[in-house]
């Protein structure tokens, strides 16, 4: 019998989806609520912290950057239907929660470099 080759999925990878999943949900059923909201931002943190290794921090921030730049522009610049604007708001908020907690984590360890 062959043993099964499994990745076991980490909690910062379904935090990272659980952000589409409640950013859809939302929208979906028109929920407009802080705390769905701040569960978002908590799974942004929970990605930030869990899935970006030292390694990949420079990347993951000029990435992350330049996302949320581009869907806040277009939600300026451009007619969006409200569906979309809303739920590329949400992912805004879940991707910049991320961003934060990288961009202090690089912060920091550039203080204690020097």
């Amino acid at each position: 019998m062959r043993k099964s080759s499994r990745k076991r999925v980490s909690f910062g990878t379904l935090a990272f989806v659980g952000i589409f999943i409640i950013s859809y949900l939302m929208v979906v059923f028109e929920v407009y609520d802080v705390s769905a909201v701040l569960i978002i931002g908590i799974l942004g943190a929970a990605v930030g912290i869990f899935n970006i290794t030292a390694k990949e921090e420079r990347g993951f921030l000029l990435a992350i950057t330049t996302l949320n730049i581009i869907i806040l522009a277009w939600n300026e610049l451009l007619i969006l239907p409200l569906v979309l604007e809303r739920f590329l708001s949400y992912l805004v908020v879940g991707f910049g929660a991320a961003g934060l907690i990288i961009a202090l984590a690089v912060i920091i360890r550039l203080g204690f470099e020097r």
